[in-house]
């Protein structure tokens, strides 16, 4: 039993601990807190956002692309200037993914993979991005469409459906790799034990904790055709004391939390994360078009950390989010650059600043979208709508 001198001196060890330690131990005090945004909210602007309690670290936005600068039909870019942030490095050979304004979450364009193009061949039609000496800390998000009167790819073979979302991996491949696997054309996908919706799932058969992290091996998914679905993922890599989380939210389901494991094995000794593609994979199939758009991709120690534009007061009950990508970054103050989404000019929404454990703001600061704000606004006001 410590004396009253000691509890004294220990409270004050502790209070001087977190004080010089606020990434350690300040995140998790208090959520972050939005005084003041000026500048005017429209895609491609610059705004401020004044507050506390950001945190230190920010994002290292490894590459944003909304798809706008390309032209429909042709082959999506790769190398300097392919992306509004950071670029495209690779892109699968032959079977390669083109612009489409067919559909877009924003804008006019979209990436799009035909999985019927070269005679219906499996494999391919991907986008990838390059991570240069490998990442352990990494958060990314996208939308993806698959129009009404398509299939998910493989479903008109005798094989069946199989898409991957995604595939991070360490070169060779495969090597600590993940992917969503979606192995059903009927949706949206029920729960178990319906093994129709893999998540999280490691192909990398060398360590069996790691194989064995699938979030209760299989899950269901409010994701449906003719609707766009936006997915997020963070990955922690550690031979011991990994994180893998995920999340999902569309139209007309709010974000939730799809698979969270924590504590597990997600990555081998030696091996960072250096790839990631956008799909991972799909069978060929004669009637299968697919779409993604809005993909984001960060890394580092702030990987969590960052701005979105939202449709409701509060972040869980949001049906439409849309990552401002950040230019300065610091506990107090951030700069970034609008990325409108799928939000229109006149439309009232909410900006949202979460910290490196992804807690955001208690209350949306709210905006309207064309409109400029200034300093100072009290965070509970209203702006006059355009």
């Amino acid at each position: 039993m410590h004396s009253p001198l000691t509890r004294f001196l220990l409270a004050g060890f502790w209070i001087a601990l977190v004080a010089a330690n606020p990434d350690l131990y300040g995140a998790a005090v208090a959520a972050p807190e939005i005084s003041a945004v000026q500048g005017s909210i429209l895609n491609g602007n610059t705004i401020k956002v004044g507050g506390n309690g950001f945190g230190h670290h920010g994002p290292t936005v490894a590459v944003f692309d909304d798809f706008e600068k390309g032209s429909d039909g042709k082959v999506t870019a790769i190398g300097p200037g392919s992306a509004q942030v950071g670029t495209w490095d690779t892109i699968a050979d032959i079977l390669v993914p083109k612009y489409s304004n067919a559909f877009a979450h924003s804008g006019s364009l979209s990436n799009m993979s035909d999985w019927s193009d070269h005679g219906a061949h499996e494999g391919g039609r991907w986008i990838g991005k390059m991570l240069p000496g490998g990442v352990t800390d990494i958060y990314f998000s996208w939308w993806a469409y698959v129009p009404v009167n398509r299939a998910i790819p493989g479903a008109n073979t005798p094989w069946g459906p199989n898409w991957k979302l995604f595939w991070i991996y360490h070169h060779p491949w495969p090597a600590s790799d993940y992917v969503f696997t979606l192995m059903t054309d009927s949706l949206p996908v029920g729960n178990p034990p319906r093994a129709d919706y893999f998540l999280m799932a490691a192909a990398d058969d060398r360590n069996a904790p790691m194989r064995a992290n699938f979030d209760t091996r299989y899950g269901p998914s409010t994701f449906i055709k003719g609707r766009w679905n936006r997915w997020e993922v963070y990955m922690k890599g550690s031979t011991s004391n990994g994180t893998l989380q995920a999340w999902e939210m569309n139209g007309g389901v709010k974000r939730t939390q799809i698979a969270s494991r924590n504590g597990v094995v997600t990555i081998h000794a030696g091996e960072l994360w250096d790839n990631l593609h956008f799909p991972g994979y799909g069978r060929g199939d004669k009637n299968s078009q697919t779409y993604y758009d809005d993909i984001y991709v960060a890394t580092g120690p702030g990987a969590m950390a960052r701005v979105e534009i939202g449709n409701a007061a509060k972040y869980t009950e949001c049906t439409n989010l849309a990552v401002i990508t950040p230019t300065f970054w610091s506990d107090t103050t951030i700069e970034a650059t609008v990325r409108q989404g799928s939000f229109r000019v006149g439309e009232a929404a909410f900006i949202f600043v979460l910290d490196v454990n992804g807690t955001p703001n208690t209350r949306g600061y709210p905006i309207f979208i064309g409109h400029r704000v200034g300093l100072p606004t009290s965070p509970n006001a209203v702006p006059e709508k355009p």
